[in-house]
């Protein structure tokens, strides 16, 4: 029984008003670029290495 405790979540409760917020704002961050400086930064790091170690 403890296992089980350990593994549930807890989900805080809202309003719907606050959902329907939170939608709107997921929405509109849909497929947009939040890091482009991290990516930019990534893609010249990766883009130097001829082959990735394993």
């Amino acid at each position: 029984m403890k296992n089980q405790d350990k593994t549930k979540s807890k989900i805080i409760p809202m309003s719907s008003k606050a959902k329907i917020e939170i939608s709107k704002i997921a929405e509109s961050l849909k497929g947009k670029e939040l890091f482009k400086e991290k990516i930019e930064s990534a893609k010249k790091t990766l883009s130097k290495l001829k082959s990735l170690p394993i």
